[in-house]
């Protein structure tokens, strides 16, 4: 069940194939640059930051990863997110929310669906947004589809509706799209993992297209390979890689200050704030 809003606590995917996908991928481009044209004006003035004087309202929105899969405790990348939000905290009071629960938190609701495509979801966010009213959705989808042999440019569009619902569905609310580490199953070049590669391309312009409410974090370039436990969910350094880059990339959202206290950075190789959240 979804907890209602007034409730929570403080805390803190041949060679010709990919050819022909890259080929595709260049025309998808193409319209998606066109679109985020149309919005270049909008973005160019930065948004006030998210209102927390009553509420922060957070959903996890995603697959499996958003559940928790593959961490000791299962909960993800939501306990160290929310230990990295303990030095802001006077700011605002905030909880989780959506119609899942998973992990050890004693707040453990989330919007996490194990093996479900950015498609699934899509079907179903309109009543989540109703129900759970969050300030900010962290969302991460996109692996199930590479999986099940979907190609980047239809990942991106599929990403582009979902993203449209959830602005459509709140006037206020603020998303940030996490891009997908690709899986590794012994090569690169597995077919999952190329579609990923070229799918994480492609978001920036879809990123961009849907608008000022809407941020990038770069996931790929905090978490590695050897950090994919089973080849596709986050270990729990992976998951702490996560976080560090959901919270770089929300701090700013919040106040000015934010960002200043951030917290241990647990990344081995330090990435920069305009890597981990270029846009």
């Amino acid at each position: 069940m979804t907890r209602p809003p007034s409730t929570g606590w403080r805390w803190m995917r041949s060679r010709a194939a990919v050819w022909s996908a890259l080929a595709v991928s260049l025309l998808t481009a193409g319209a998606l640059s066109a679109g985020a044209t149309a919005t270049t004006a909008a973005s160019s003035t930065p948004l006030p930051p998210i209102d927390t004087s009553q509420h922060f309202r957070v959903m996890p929105l995603g697959d499996s990863i958003t559940v928790g899969v593959g961490s000791s405790t299962g909960d993800g990348y939501r306990t160290p997110l929310a230990q990295y939000m303990v030095p802001v905290e006077q700011l605002y009071t905030a909880q989780w929310v959506g119609s899942q629960t998973s992990g050890s938190q004693s707040d453990p609701y989330n919007e996490g669906h194990s093996g479900w495509t950015i498609a699934d979801l899509t079907t179903g966010i309109d009543a989540w947004m109703a129900a759970s009213q969050p300030d900010l959705v962290l969302l991460e989808a996109g692996v199930n589809d590479a999986r099940a042999g979907v190609d980047a440019p239809t990942m991106a569009a599929r990403m582009q509706a979902l993203l449209g619902r959830i602005l459509a569905d709140s006037p206020t609310a603020r998303v940030i799209v996490g891009d997908i580490v690709p899986p590794w199953y012994g090569t690169q070049q597995d077919v999952a993992s190329v579609a990923v590669q070229q799918y994480d391309a492609l978001l920036p312009q879809v990123v961009a297209a849907a608008g000022p409410r809407v941020t990038l974090a770069r996931m790929s370039a905090a978490v590695t390979s050897s950090q994919l436990g089973d080849g596709l969910h986050p270990n729990d350094a992976g998951y702490w890689a996560m976080a560090w880059t959901w919270w770089r990339c929300m701090a700013p959202l919040l106040s000015a200050d934010s960002v200043t206290r951030s917290g241990e950075n647990p990344l081995p190789v330090p990435v920069p704030q305009t890597t981990l959240c270029p846009t």
